[in-house]
């Protein structure tokens, strides 16, 4: 596609020099990336300035740069704007030919839960006969093709260009994470979506985000931005936890259809849990989808009272694509929990390892609660055994929180070093000391050590849960990545 022909039909009012007019090899904000006939976007970011490697990219063959900094050299050759990521996003979709008019697209935001139910969804649709792409914090998949990812929410010129690429390999429906950065930072804008999802909402990310205020906004811009029938001539759908205080709030002023779920409310309604370390059943009260129940038992090994409103939410998706009760309920039987989510492990002392991502206030009270949930329900006597640590570099403020909230639900805990970054790991350890208020904790800056520790401490009936990390095979340390696995550490205990 020539450059002239991008901006036409991207419907952008941009004066541009016929004789500089060239065919358009990609679109990139890495000037890492650069080759000759690239489009380059200059964005700043909290630690990186595209604006200081204009030079470079010209140097590598860029033909055209885009910026909405005052403070760059005059250039026929560069396109000044008001917002160089929402211009990307823009620039994008068009270069790739609108992709996401050509798929089912299913967008799904909260603080916690968006990886486990972007997974179930793909699952069930997998299962069902489905030509499925999945884009997330732990990978991005085309059918079953693993494609890595660096965010949880691609730039929007990798995102467009990935949802590209699943349409051409004829993908039919497309389940993706988006993150409140993504939203904030127009990742995703311009794309069409068929349905949104809201699974709850607490502090994270203030350090980016600046209050909790900006931070529903910025997961509220995706609800908003659905119409009511969409460019698709699809009716548009908002699946939403109705047991969440920001629930109802987030779908105030979406004009699409609202699919509600929960425990005790919603147009998808859970009863009768059981559940324990092997998984769980609950009855769902369905409304009517031509088969003439309104009650379908859902078997599962995902264990966890979170996890019944994950599968809540993935039922709601399903529903609205038309997908049979009893197809939903065979795939969920046969689900397995997604790598770093709530990971149960038998220790061969008799204790079990729980491995799960919850790396805030809110989603570690919510894994030891559910541990103890689980615990009462399967009538174990055990302690709980929390390790964890909390990352450097990102918001201060919830390590006190999670010092105070381990301390209080558990009956040991080992603070250790999860990322840390360019932190010293004994101060992040000492702000969440600042927090515990009982003296049942101890310190071991040695991640690997720590979990040693706790399943050496550890007895029959016992549970530890190792938080911060999940599926992450790495710890952070100095502007290094560094091989290390949770799993691989517990693996030497089964």
């Amino acid at each position: 596609m020539k450059f002239s022909d991008m901006i036409v039909l991207a419907e952008n009012k941009i004066d541009i020099d016929k004789t500089f007019d060239f065919k358009v090899n990609k679109i990139t904000c890495d000037s890492r990336e650069v080759e000759p006939n690239d489009v380059f976007f200059a964005l700043r970011g909290s630690r990186y300035d595209g604006n200081k490697f204009i030079k470079e990219a010209f140097e590598k063959g860029a033909r055209a740069v885009f910026t909405d900094s005052e403070n760059v050299e005059h250039d026929n050759r560069i396109y000044k704007v008001e917002d160089t990521r929402k211009m990307m996003a823009v620039m994008s979709n068009a270069f790739y030919g609108y992709p996401s008019l050509k798929v089912k697209l299913t967008g799904i935001t909260g603080t916690n839960g968006k990886t486990t139910v972007s997974h179930l969804i793909n699952f069930v649709l997998s299962h069902c006969g489905k030509k499925t792409g999945l884009i997330g914090t732990n990978g991005n998949y085309i059918g079953n093709r693993y494609l890595k990812s660096r965010y949880t929410t691609p730039e929007s010129n990798e995102f467009f260009r990935l949802l590209s690429d699943m349409v051409n390999e004829g993908v039919e429906y497309v389940t993706m994470e988006v993150s409140s950065h993504a939203v904030a930072l127009n990742r995703v804008y311009g794309a069409e979506f068929d349905v949104a999802v809201f699974t709850n909402l607490s502090p994270e990310h203030l350090d980016f985000h600046g209050s909790m205020d900006a931070y529903f906004e910025a997961k509220k811009i995706l609800f908003d931005s659905l119409k009511r029938i969409n460019d698709k001539g699809n009716h548009t759908a908002a699946v939403y936890n109705c047991n969440d205080e920001y629930g109802l709030k987030i779908i105030r002023n979406s004009e699409a259809e609202r699919i509600a779920y929960g425990t005790e409310c919603g147009t998808f309604t859970a009863e009768n849990i059981q559940m324990d370390f092997d998984g769980m059943s609950f009855d769902v009260l369905v409304p009517p989808n031509g088969e003439k129940i309104n009650r379908i038992k859902i078997h599962t090994g995902l264990t966890g009272r979170f996890n019944v409103h994950n599968i809540l939410a993935t039922i709601g998706v399903l529903h609205y694509y038309g997908i049979k009760y009893n197809d939903i309920v065979s795939a969920l039987e046969e689900f397995r929990s997604v790598d770093g989510r709530f990971n149960v492990f038998r220790l061969n002392n008799g204790a079990f390892a729980v491995i799960d991502y919850s790396h805030t206030p809110d989603s570690l009270e919510k894994a030891i609660q559910s541990i103890k949930e689980i615990m009462k329900s399967a009538e174990m006597k055990g302690r709980i055994i929390t390790v964890f640590g909390c990352g450097g570099n990102r918001d201060k403020s919830k390590r006190p929180v999670m010092g105070r909230i381990a301390s209080l639900l558990s009956d040991e805990i080992i603070i250790t070093s999860d990322n840390p970054r360019d932190e010293e790991p004994m101060s992040i350890i000492k702000e969440i000391i600042s927090g515990v208020t009982n003296d049942n904790y101890s310190v071991e800056p040695d991640r690997e050590a720590a979990i040693v520790k706790a399943v050496k401490i550890s007895s029959k009936g016992d549970v530890i849960l190792i938080a911060g990390k999940g599926h992450e095979d790495y710890q952070e340390i100095e502007g290094k990545r560094i091989h290390f696995s949770d799993r691989e550490i517990v693996g030497k205990f089964l």
